[in-house]
This record gives structure tokens, sequence and C-alpha cells, in this order.
């Protein structure tokens, strides 16, 4: 039996319930791919048959493949595991909060991949740099002086987006400073465009090839996703563009990605595949969207 040339890899994070699993289930089951594909159910942080039964069970109909991981782990360490047990050509890598947000949602990810015109498809992608955010906290001539309001305004909502209290000045000034001192070898100034592992189609084997770091630690991880090796920055060197793929259709290569109504831009009516984070956006008041924007896009953001 010939295998389908994708696995769609979907993330079952057992510490966020069921939820987001019904709403991704829920999503996968409305909107028809558009080419055909393997579903594969890769569970992270399940202890036992018992945890993994109500799963099991809601997908019993879906004929997916199930990988069970020996411990729990972050993401892009998930899927790196699970690349070696896999042998599809590619893999579309779907993380725990995952829904789809229209029809022909892997099709329209599959056609920049023809003919290796892309090196891969991203549902999402940002400009984003921890480390030019930390410049500008510090008061360091930054690419974000004109997109925020102010310092203090930025970090207002940062504070209040996470939920952490609200430091002094000197104290918030230290703890940019520590930020930067950690990320300035392992981090790119802005912009540092990098596509998002949630809705990321790419070739398992070069996935493997570029995912090639340790990956224990969300610093760890910050870099091979957005850092000078970062999967994006290798593609591009190697001069297989990276693309983000919006719910027309459109591709966009890196210089036009602030252009799509995609991740944190405008009201993100381009969308193919959201997320909690671009749910957060969503779900957010005017001057927290602006901040987000911001963040991702510098003086090309577009907050709606």
């Amino acid at each position: 039996m010939t295998l389908p040339r994708t696995a769609v890899v979907h993330l079952v994070w057992r510490a966020a319930g069921m939820a987001p699993f019904e709403t991704f289930l829920g999503s996968y089951e409305r909107h028809e791919a558009g080419a055909e594909h393997a579903l594969v159910l890769l569970y992270n942080g399940f202890a036992g048959d018992a945890q993994l039964a109500p799963f099991r069970e809601r997908a019993a109909d879906l004929g997916a493949r199930e990988i069970v991981l020996d411990e729990p782990c972050l993401d892009l360490c998930a899927y790196r595991q699970v690349v070696d047990r896999l042998a599809h050509e590619r893999v579309c890598l779907l993380n725990s909060y995952s829904e789809l947000r229209g029809p022909r949602w892997l099709a329209l990810l599959e056609a920049p991949l023809a003919g290796g015109r892309a090196g891969a498809a991203g549902a999402t992608g940002s400009y984003a740099s921890h480390l030019e955010y930390g410049l500008f906290q510090l008061g360091v001539r930054s690419r974000f002086a004109d997109a925020f309001e102010s310092r203090r305004a930025a970090r207002e909502v940062m504070h209040e987006l996470s939920g952490s209290r609200q430091p002094g000045a000197v104290e918030h000034w230290l703890y940019a400073l520590t930020v930067v001192l950690r990320q300035r070898r392992g981090s790119l100034r802005f912009p540092a465009p990098h596509l998002r592992t949630n809705g990321l189609l790419i070739d398992r084997a070069r996935f493997a090839e570029l995912c090639d770091g340790a990956l224990a630690t969300k610093w760890e991880t910050h870099q091979i996703e957005s850092g000078p090796r970062s999967i994006t920055a290798r593609l591009r060197a190697l001069g297989r563009p990276p693309v983000v793929v919006d719910r027309d259709g459109i591709a966009r290569e890196v210089p036009e990605w602030h252009l799509g109504d995609v991740f944190q831009q405008a009201d993100q009516t381009g969308l193919l595949i959201s997320d909690n984070q671009t749910n957060s956006y969503a779900g957010a008041d005017p001057r927290h969207r602006a901040v987000l924007s911001a963040t991702a896009w510098g003086p090309w953001s577009r907050p709606g």
C-alpha cells in the first residue's frame, strides 16, 4: 500500500485537556483537506491508557495513527521525535490549539511546494525578535521605537497579557538587561522572520536536518524557530524561500509577510489555521492588539 505523501501531525497535550482536542477534530471534520494525507495523533504528556481513553474514543472513527511519547516535552521536541518514526515525504505540523479555518487547507499549503518553488509553507509567520524588544526596553535605538506608544505602555500591556505583576522601572530594566545578555548570541535583531511551527508544511527529511539542535528548553526551541540558524534562516540561505499561505491561497515570501491579514494583523481575516496566540489577539482590546501587532511586525504593524 502506497503511503500518502503528507502526514498531518496533530500534537495532543494532555495538560490542555479535551476542549482544544475537540476544537481541532471538529474543524478537521468540517473542512476537507483538499489533498491526500494520513492523520497522526501525537500524544504528549499522557501516563497510561486510562488518560488516553477519552481521546481515543473521540478520534475512533477517523482512522488516525497514534504515537504516544514516552516523556512529556516541548512542541518542537515532540515533532522532532516523531519525524524519525514516519515514512511520509512531508509533514504538516499542527499544535494542540490548532483550528482549521477553511476548506482545502492542506492543498493550499502544498501548492507552493510544487516543483520545489518553496522550501516550506506555513499558516503563520512573524518578524518578532525577543532581542530587539529587550533592547527597546533598555532604551537602545531600535526599529521598535516608532511601533509602540512608549516603552512603559508596551511593558504594562505585556505584563497584563501574561498575568504577571507590574515591576518597578529599575526592576524591569534589570530584567530586560538579563534578557538581552542571554539572547545576544542566539537571537536576531528585528526583523527576525520565522515561520511559526503551527501549520508548518515541510519535507520530513528536511525538517529532521534543520531541526538539529537541543530542544529541551524554550530558549533552545526559540533558537531553532527564530535564531540565526533557524529553520527559516537556513531555508533562505539554501535559496528555498519559506512562504506564508493565507485562506485565499496567496503564498507570500518573507518581504511581504506583513501584507497579509494573517498573524496578529488587522482582523486576521486571511488566517488559514488559528491557535491560542491568534485567538488571544482576536479577543484582545485595541490597546492590547496594538502591542501584540507591533511586537510581531514592528513599524509594519496594522492592529485591527
